[in-house]
Formats: C-alpha cells, sequence, structure tokens
C-alpha cells in the first residue's frame, strides 16, 4: 500500500506544472565561444561585461554588439532549462530578452536560436569586413527590415535596464553556484 501512494504520488508531482520555464534547446555557434568547459558561464559572464558594465565600449562596434546580443540570447536560453538551483535570474533575463531584442532590431517573437544563428552570421561577416555577407545576414528574417535598422540599431545600442537586471542576477547566481569567474 505504501509503494502504491508513493508512485502515486510521484505521478503526481511530475504530471504538475512546477512553475518552471519552458525548455529552449539552443546550440552556441562554434568558435563564439574559445575554450570553455562551461559555455552558460562564459556566456554570461562575457554578455554581463559588454552590455552591463562596459556598453559605452559598444558604440559604433556592430561586430561587438552582435556578439554581445548572441551571447546574452544564448544565456537566457540555457539558464531557464532547469540546471541552476533558482529560476529567478533565467526569468529575468527571459523577461529582458524582448527588450533587447527590440534595441538590437531583431524581432520579439523571433525563435531563440535563429535568433543565435542570424546574429553568429552577422558577427562573423562584420569582422571579416565582408558588407555583401553582413547585409544578407542582416536580411534574416529574424531582423527588422531593411537591413539597415538592425545594423543602425546594432551601431548604436542602447541596452535596456531588463537586460542588465537579468544579466547580473544570473552572474552572480553562477559565482555563488560555482565561484567567481575570471
Amino acid at each position: 500500500m505504501k509503494r502504491r501512494g508513493f508512485v502515486l504520488g510521484a505521478l503526481a508531482l511530475a504530471s504538475c506544472d512546477g512553475g518552471g520555464l519552458p525548455v529552449e534547446n539552443v546550440v552556441i555557434p562554434v568558435g563564439a565561444l574559445r575554450g570553455t568547459g562551461d559555455p552558460l558561464w562564459q556566456a554570461t559572464e562575457l554578455a554581463s561585461f559588454a552590455l552591463a558594465m562596459r556598453p559605452q565600449d559598444l558604440a559604433g562596434k556592430q561586430a561587438d554588439a552582435a556578439h554581445a546580443v548572441l551571447l546574452y540570447e544564448y544565456a537566457a536560453a540555457d539558464a531557464g532549462n532547469g540546471r541552476l538551483s533558482d529560476q529567478n535570474p533565467a526569468r529575468l533575463m527571459r523577461e529582458g530578452r524582448p527588450h533587447l531584442r527590440a534595441a538590437a532590431g531583431i524581432l520579439g517573437d523571433a525563435e531563440p536560436q535563429r535568433v543565435i544563428d542570424a546574429l553568429w552570421a552577422v558577427t562573423e561577416a562584420l569582422r571579416r569586413g565582408d558588407e555583401a555577407g553582413a547585409r544578407t545576414a542582416l536580411a534574416a528574417p529574424v531582423f527588422r527590415q531593411p537591413p539597415e535598422v538592425p545594423r543602425q540599431a546594432l551601431a548604436s545600442l542602447v541596452v535596456p535596464q531588463q537586460a542588465v537586471r537579468g544579466l547580473r542576477e544570473l552572474r552572480a547566481l553562477l559565482e555563488r553556484e560555482r565561484g567567481p569567474m575570471r
């Protein structure tokens, strides 16, 4: 009798929505992060530095801005996939995501993996100085059109406080769980 009650209780708990975030399966593009054992940790650290601590350094640097937004996008999706002890920072990251997307000229309802891939294509094209490649990448359906709109948004990116708050909370949680970032 006790075993049946335990099994039924476990099934009931498994069927409940624990209020968690929906899982967003994302993959960071090869080369977007180099030499890391934990992509979430490094993406959070780099995005935090670029978007929360030194956003003024992104002015006029479209490739760097695109890369920083890519890292935020990845961290926002990956943090909410249940591996962290506290899901509040992940919730804050996802709440900040539409604000950062709007600031960067990205459509709010775009699928996270498509946004990551498009931002990586933009980053790579701009780093190579490939104007045709950059225009093609900025024409992806995740960006506002015409391509000059997201390009100008990235050149003069103003990071919304909602995104900064999520980054700070996620960074603090990762430091508590894994130790200081380097």
